[in-house]
């Protein structure tokens, strides 16, 4: 008996952090508001600036599901950059600088890419403990989706449909 209340209670604490880990915010902390974004080409991305939805990918260059998913996030970029969506990868402090450089070059992303080199956006938009993780905000700043591990990409495209009223 004693044995099975530990198993059961191992297996709540685990459901209960895998639960608290998948949990959908809904605020962001104040200081994403404050973010300014640097990019590869050295554009200055303030969230404060944007007054449409605000797709931010958090990847890293060693992450083979943040590699597999740039493409479809390239086609959502090119789908809804016409209806105003901004879309922004942030590679993950750890990440160097060239080889983030080198690889959105060789893939050429066409989205704007940013380093987080003092990890304040990972910091902001905290907890970033993994990658992919992605937050979809509406025109208002508000989050109105966090996506942890692989994005479902049907759901997200129905997601800004509606935020952006196309369907």
């Amino acid at each position: 008996m004693k044995y099975r209340f530990r198993w059961l209670t191992g297996i709540c604490l685990l459901a209960t952090a895998l639960l608290a880990s998948c949990s959908n915010r809904t605020e962001l902390d104040d200081s994403v508001a404050q973010l300014s974004f640097s990019t590869l080409d050295g554009q200055q991305i303030a969230v404060a600036d944007i007054d449409s939805p605000l797709f931010v990918n958090f990847w890293s260059t060693t992450c083979a599901i943040c590699l597999a998913e740039m493409p479809e996030l390239a086609s959502l970029y090119d789908d809804y950059t016409p209806h105003g969506v901004k879309v922004i990868a942030v590679a993950m402090p750890y990440d160097p600088p060239n080889d983030v450089l080198e690889l959105a070059q060789a893939q050429q992303f066409p989205f704007p890419v940013a380093l987080d080199l003092k990890g304040d956006a990972v910091a902001a938009f905290g907890p970033v403990q993994g990658t992919p993780i992605s937050f979809l905000m509406d025109s208002d700043g508000r989050l109105v989706k966090r996506y942890v591990g692989a994005i479902e990409f049907d759901a997200l495209r129905d997601e800004l449909d509606k935020l952006l009223e196309l369907g």
